[in-house]
């Protein structure tokens, strides 16, 4: 009891003799616990407390650049990029010298503002060669066509070798397609159906292979002929909506039109009193309920409706030798001899892509692949080139650590998401692909747990307009929400947002599906003038930001938004707030009129796109259209070899995305859990 007493007026003395600077400690000790605690608030996805905790640290001490990035950072999460950018310059002109804060403010600036609109003007430039030949290695050889594929992969027909190899996104060799016992006969292009089938046109079999994942047949179409579903000389394929399949014959000089099963439909392209025929097709592509046929013979480009009726010819004498047709966007890109031509359909206006010049041999095809790189086959050249933006090359890579979980240290798992600087997501990576550090030191094997778009499944928001208008429409609600749930089945979950006056959460994956349409439809007493679209978004977004799976938000609307729609959240912040957490927007009109330009933008700007419930397809294409929707975060597990001093010891890491000539970097920081 006595020692205790001692101890204790010893420490009122030191208290007595050293209050100023007890005082300045205390405040330091308030500091570090409110960033504590801040970090581990942003790595959980709690936002809004980790930017109130950064606040409440700066208060106490205001020259720590390390919490003032952390505030940008958190800013930035959350939507607020100017809050989040002000705190990031602010940083850097107080003096602070950091390289990667710097190149981190100078690519938020460049990816604001026209972004889309100065991509259309770039400039490709070959960047990587994968070669097929590589000593007494032939992984393909002569190839006519390289597929690129969604999750980031690429079908690569080796008409030499007879068959199709899979290369992953760094263009290492996965696997062959050789056709089975039978084998596959000068393969000259391949096409994937929704049911992972490929289909490969093999020339001097004179068919059309149709092979399963093990690369197998399972089915051949056509045969050696000039009869009506025969062929002769098969060489480029398309599919339509519907599956059905173009096959542009050399020898025949026609297209050969066949359904999903195999069975023969039609032939086109041959002469008559509307169409002088085709002589030497080539590439051929379906585009907007219309099939486009390249002709080498006839410099052209046919243009046929789905059945087959001519309809018009596309440039006539500016054309030197077409082969592969191929979309992109708005374009056709047409490889046309030593150049690669881009034509824009609507503006009628054809462009030189690239010049090929000593760079390629032989390109009979290209494509633009998930990432946003051109892919061709060069046939002479036994290689596969890839074509970069210039400007990717020099901006990289955008790399954001979305979360560290680090509850079982030494053992680290790490969010990551990889994106172009347009914010469009970078899928296919492994763990080749990444470089982890912490304190600048390279931490031992890093293990990839988990890649979004590997998996066919989603996590969705139904969000619902509460407005007077949206009354008159309830039952519609309904059906509406019943067609999702009936088209995404098992694959997704869902929950159900009522954005009223004060949005609410009416419907949860935990809740039974039977009882969803009837949360949609709601009380009529629910609508009102006064509702409140922008706290809606805000929650559906907040709902979905820690999920790891595919994310999308369903707008369920009349289609008009009030003046106030973006009164608590601007527009701007609720886009840069579902963009920066990977959600995209899909507007659903439930009436027969009525949009809105603001809906319009969130949807194309997320990489969504809006549908009308009374349109002929209605809610048809949806499916395939989420199937399409990309999104690069990445799950990485590593072991850490630091000390977390009980939890209060703040570790920085460091993560690194490399993909062929382009890289990006983030650094991060987290404490350990925190021991007594």
């Amino acid at each position: 009891m006595k020692i205790r007493y001692v101890f204790v007026l010893s420490l009122l003395c030191l208290w007595g003799l050293h209050g100023f600077s007890q005082q300045i400690d205390l405040a330091t000790v308030k500091a570090n616990e409110e960033f504590r605690w801040g970090v581990e608030a942003f790595h959980k996805g709690y936002l809004n407390e980790a930017i109130l905790s950064f606040k409440r640290a700066i208060s106490y001490r205001s020259n720590e650049p390390l919490t003032r990035i952390w505030l940008g950072r958190a800013y930035i999460q959350s939507g607020f990029e100017d809050a989040g950018l002000s705190e990031l310059k602010g940083v850097l002109n107080s003096g602070y010298r950091d390289l990667f804060l710097q190149n981190w403010v100078e690519l938020l600036e460049s990816s604001r503002g026209l972004r889309r609109e100065l991509r259309a003007r770039a400039k490709w430039v070959f960047t990587t060669e994968i070669e097929g030949v590589r000593g007494e290695n032939v992984f393909f050889k002569g190839p006519t066509v390289v597929r690129p594929r969604s999750d980031g992969s690429y079908y690569v027909v080796s008409y030499v070798k007879n068959e199709v190899t899979l290369l992953d996104v760094n263009g290492i060799p996965l696997r062959s397609i050789r056709g089975g016992i039978q084998g596959l006969d000068h393969p000259f292009d391949a096409v994937e159906g929704r049911d992972g089938l490929l289909y490969v046109s093999e020339f001097r079999g004179d068919r059309v292979a149709v092979c399963n994942v093990t690369g197998n047949k399972v089915k051949v179409i056509g045969g050696r002929g000039r009869t009506p579903g025969s062929l002769l000389g098969p060489q480029y394929l398309a599919l339509d909506p519907l599956e059905n399949l173009y096959v542009s014959e050399v020898g025949n000089r026609r297209i050969s039109k066949f359904d999903r099963e195999g069975k023969f439909l039609t032939t086109f392209g041959e002469r008559s009193e509307y169409f002088e025929g085709l002589t030497a097709p080539t590439g051929i592509l379906v585009k907007d309920e219309q099939v486009l046929v390249a002709d080498r013979d006839k410099k052209m480009i046919a243009v046929f409706d789905l059945n087959g009726n001519y309809i018009t010819s596309l440039l006539k004498g500016k054309l030197q030798a077409p082969e592969g047709l191929e979309r992109m966007g708005t374009q056709i890109l047409i490889s046309d001899g030593n150049r690669l031509l881009a034509y824009d359909v609507e503006t009628d206006t054809l462009s030189t892509l690239v010049e090929y010049g000593s760079q390629a041999k032989r390109i009979l095809f290209v494509s633009p692949d998930v990432n946003g790189n051109l892919v061709a086959a060069d046939f002479d050249a036994h290689s596969i080139h890839i074509l970069t933006e210039l400007s990717e090359l020099y901006t990289g890579l955008t790399v954001r650590v979305q979360r560290v979980n680090s509850a079982s240290h030494p053992e680290v798992v790490l969010e990551v998401r990889v994106s172009d600087r347009f914010g469009n997501p970078i899928v296919g990576l492994r763990e080749s692909n990444f470089l982890v550090t912490e304190r600048k030191v390279r931490v031992g094997k890093t293990d990839l747990l988990f890649a979004s778009h590997r998996l066919d499944r989603f996590d969705t928001v139904l969000l619902v307009d509460r407005s007077l208008k949206a009354r008159e429409f309830r039952e519609t609600l309904g059906r509406v929400s019943e067609e999702l749930v009936r088209i995404l089945g098992g694959k997704a979950d869902f929950r159900v947002i009522s954005a009223s006056t004060t949005p609410a959460i009416v419907f949860m994956p935990q809740n039974p599906s039977t009882v969803l349409p009837q949360r949609v439809m709601e009380s009529p007493t629910t609508y009102t003038s006064l509702w409140a679209f922008d706290l809606g978004l805000r929650l559906a977004t907040t709902e979905l930001l820690t999920s790891r799976l595919r994310k999308a938000i369903f707008f369920l609307t009349a289609g008009d938004l009030p003046p106030y729609a973006f009164r608590n959240f601007g527009l701007n912040e609720s886009l840069a707030y579902m963009r920066n957490n990977g959600i995209v927007f899909y507007p659903i009109y439930v009436t027969s009129e009525g949009s809105s330009r603001e809906l319009e933008y969130l949807a194309r700007e997320t990489g969504g796109k809006s549908y009308r419930y009374s349109d002929p397809k209605g809610l048809l294409s949806l499916w395939e259209d989420l199937s399409r929707q990309r999104e690069g975060l990445y799950v990485l597990k590593y072991t850490s070899g630091e000390d977390t001093d009980f939890g209060r010891r703040y570790i920085p890491v460091e993560v690194e995305a490399r993909l062929i000539q382009r890289s990006g970097k983030d650094e991060v920081g987290y404490f350990g859990p925190l021991k007594y």
